[in-house]
């Protein structure tokens, strides 16, 4: 008893000594799983930082809460541009388990970033593609704001249409039709140009645009398709925008 009484006495000399001790209670399962998350998030500045699936709120990637619920982790890894052979990654980049990846020389390259198409360098009037009568297939706009050119000789007079067609990924073009002197290489006016869709309707068969002109027989015409997608800065690994490209 002597025992007992001599902890209890020390005790109270401790507390008053050292003042009121505070209780603190235990960070629940909820706080605990909250700071996990934190320190394991990817953090990002928009949309181009974060993987499919995943959208960039509060800074951080999170599930878009829209596609089907990604696995565990998924939005805490960064984006990566998806490939089915070497030919859908940039140069300095070879496609490995379907995911673009640099090829182990240096420098680096920027293996999130589409290849440019065959067609390029088709960026202004004088470096333009040449339409032989044929449609040109897998134009894609790997860049934002990609301009393409193609020049088109007409044997007779005609009113000429051009068509952007069997868009891809979100394809948004503005297509325009000038008149042009093959000798000088000069652009003339403007004769023709569209950026909206043929008709309204969420359908394949709206999905064209469509330009025409008043042509004449041996007249050059050069034709421009500029990509109007807003896209944030950054990276974009997303699925290129593309098109065809017909005229008749």
């Amino acid at each position: 008893m002597k025992l007992v009484r001599w902890g209890v006495a020390a005790l109270a000399m401790f507390v008053v000594g050292c003042g009121p001790v505070e209780e603190s209670t235990p960070a629940g399962p909820d706080e605990v799983m909250g700071t996990q998350e934190a320190g394991l998030a990817l953090a990002c500045t928009n949309g181009l930082g974060c993987r499919e699936s995943c959208v960039c709120q509060g800074g951080y990637c999170v599930p878009d809460g829209f596609s089907p619920a990604p696995p565990p982790g998924h939005c805490d890894t960064p984006p990566v541009r998806a490939c089915s052979t070497g030919s859908d990654c940039a140069s300095g980049c070879n496609c490995v388990g379907n995911v673009c990846v640099n090829d182990g020389f240096s420098p680096p390259a920027n293996c999130l970033l589409a290849p440019p198409d065959s067609f390029e360098s088709d960026n202004t009037h004088t470096s333009a593609s040449s339409y032989m009568g044929t449609p040109q297939l897998k134009h894609t706009s790997h860049r934002a704001g990609d301009v393409d050119w193609a020049l088109v000789a007409t044997p007779i007079n005609q009113v000429m249409t051009v068509e952007a067609y069997n868009l891809r990924n979100g394809a948004q073009l503005r297509v325009e039709i000038y008149a042009y002197d093959y000798a000088t290489r000069t652009l003339g006016a403007l004769l023709g140009s569209t950026q909206s869709l043929i008709c309204s309707q969420i359908t394949p068969s709206c999905f064209v645009y469509r330009a025409t002109a008043n042509v004449v027989a041996g007249g050059v015409y050069a034709v421009k398709v500029t990509d109007r997608r807003t896209v944030p800065s950054g990276s974009d690994w997303r699925p290129t925008a593309g098109y065809d490209l017909k005229m008749y």
